[in-house]
């Protein structure tokens, strides 16, 4: 009986499924790219990232979430995976016509943020990738900020990371196995993100 409650508890704290166009209230803002709605579902914004707690950044993209989707009716377009391994749903987040997602890379305050060849075939990640060029062109947030330059950066094939050439994930990686960028900005032009471990 005791493992039946805790059960019903679990799934009704989750709430029923949302389908594409439904409307919802954003309830909180958790940072810069998660937010949780109104019945406990916490959804993270589709091929985005923002700062850490503690990095450059964090509280202007979280803080410029807030006002753009606090308390607000909001809708969610979902890609091929509705949820991540943590139980978040995963979306592209508009408030109207208002594509949210977008409007934190061209404010400079988010990296795109791929994981398959595939997601370059939606039409949002077009524009998500022309939002985050803008951005990078203004020098504006994240690409105000001075990194120590390298004479080159390094991407395994297949991966949407971008690293050091002395980070451990791609320093014993065999040359034909590595996408070379001559600088960072046309790396993470490509449509690849930081590394968090060697943050080029």
């Amino acid at each position: 009986m005791a493992l039946l409650i805790v059960v019903l508890r679990l799934v009704e704290q989750i709430g029923p499924e949302r389908q594409p166009g439904d409307r919802f209230i954003v309830h909180r803002i958790i940072d810069g790219d998660t937010v949780e709605l109104l019945g406990g579902d916490k959804l993270r914004l589709l091929a985005i990232d923002t700062p850490e707690r503690g990095e450059p950044f964090f509280d202007e993209a979280t803080s410029l979430l807030g006002r753009l989707v606090l308390g607000k009716k909001a809708t969610i377009k979902y890609a091929d995976r509705r949820r991540d391994r943590y139980g978040r749903l995963l979306g592209y987040l508009y408030i109207d016509s208002l594509f949210v997602n977008q409007v934190l890379l061209d404010s400079g305050l988010a990296y795109v943020y791929l994981f398959g060849d595939d997601e370059f075939e939606r039409p949002e990640v077009a524009g998500l990738l022309e939002a985050q060029r803008r951005a990078i062109g203004r020098g504006t947030g994240l690409w105000s900020v001075q990194h120590e330059p390298e004479e080159y950066y390094v991407s395994p094939v297949g991966s949407y990371r971008l690293h050091r050439p002395s980070c451990s994930s791609v320093r014993n990686l065999a040359a034909n196995r590595r996408r070379v960028f001559s600088t960072r900005e046309e790396g993470l032009a490509a449509g690849l993100s930081p590394c968090r471990n060697c943050k080029p």
